[in-house]
């Protein structure tokens, strides 16, 4: 059992934990001073955990192992089994509407599902063939993709996250325009993947995010948001920052970020995280 004030550390992955495709050394011991202290150490990403699952055997943290929070909170795995704890996806009619009309706006639409479950892991719905956004960055990873011409059939799984690509900069219209259409129906945001030199256009059902999925997390455990620590770079984690006991994040983060954040530390690739694990392990 831990002895000091915070028992859960929440830890987003690119930007923050990744930079530049890879982790800083200094990072990676901080986490299993951490794991080693009584921490449980949860990675919340937004990736799937197809994509996550080589990062978490990276840090090799010392076991027991806590769960991992992917899809921007849409599903929390464990990750030593690899099965699903918790999800949550859009109900049939609004993912049906959602996928029209993104496809109206021009748009191929990737639905990720629960890979555990359904025993793959995206719905691509539209061409890309002529779209070299979209075939470098669904090459890039190796991903279990069934093509559909529409998401119209009621025996599809539901999605728990529907995404579009945009260039560098230019996805913020396009959130723009689907919040107003779908006036507080579902949570939406772009994410500047520096990995893969893009935004992504991501929407969840409502009440989808990193912290409500780490309050699930930390039921399990008996701890309260007072003792959560959350550390993020983006958009995604403006929630668990919000809700957290302790939030931090990098000097070079959004301005909104900063704002609500009660850390701000070194800025990306510098050891951010080594910094705040410092300060939560002296409570």
């Amino acid at each position: 059992m831990p002895t000091g004030k915070y028992r859960l550390l929440a830890v987003d992955v690119d930007g923050t934990l990744l930079n530049h495709g890879a982790m800083d050394d200094a990072d990676v011991a901080a986490l299993h001073a951490a794991a080693e202290a009584g921490i449980v150490v949860c990675l919340c990403t937004g990736r799937s955990w197809e994509e996550s699952r080589d990062i978490w055997e990276g840090l090799n943290l010392p076991e027991p192992h806590g769960p991992v929070v992917c899809a921007g909170g849409a599903l929390v795995v464990e990750p030593d089994t690899e099965r699903t704890l918790y999800s949550r996806t859009f109900d049939r009619a609004t993912a049906q509407e959602l996928t029209r009309q993104m496809q109206q706006m021009g748009y191929p639409v990737m639905a990720l599902v629960d890979a555990w479950r359904e025993g793959f892991d995206y719905y691509l719905i539209g061409r890309y063939d002529d779209r070299p956004l979209y075939q470098n960055f669904i090459s890039a990873i190796p991903r279990r993709i069934r093509h559909v011409d529409r998401l119209d059939c009621d025996d599809y799984p539901r999605p728990l996250r529907i995404s579009a690509l945009e260039e560098p900069g230019c996805g913020r219209p396009t959130v723009e325009t689907l919040k107003r259409h779908f006036a507080g129906r579902i949570e939406i945001q772009d994410i500047y993947l520096s990995h893969r030199d893009v935004d992504i256009v991501e929407a969840f059902s409502a009440g989808t995010d990193k912290f409500t999925a780490l309050q699930y997390v930390g039921q399990g455990y008996r701890i309260a948001p007072s003792a959560f620590a959350a550390i993020g770079d983006d958009n995604n984690d403006l929630a668990m920052l919000r809700g957290a006991g302790l939030s931090g994040t990098p000097a070079d983060a959004p301005e909104e970020l900063l704002r609500i954040a009660k850390m701000v530390l070194s800025p990306r690739g510098s050891g951010p995280v080594a910094e705040f694990v410092d300060a939560v392990l002296k409570g």
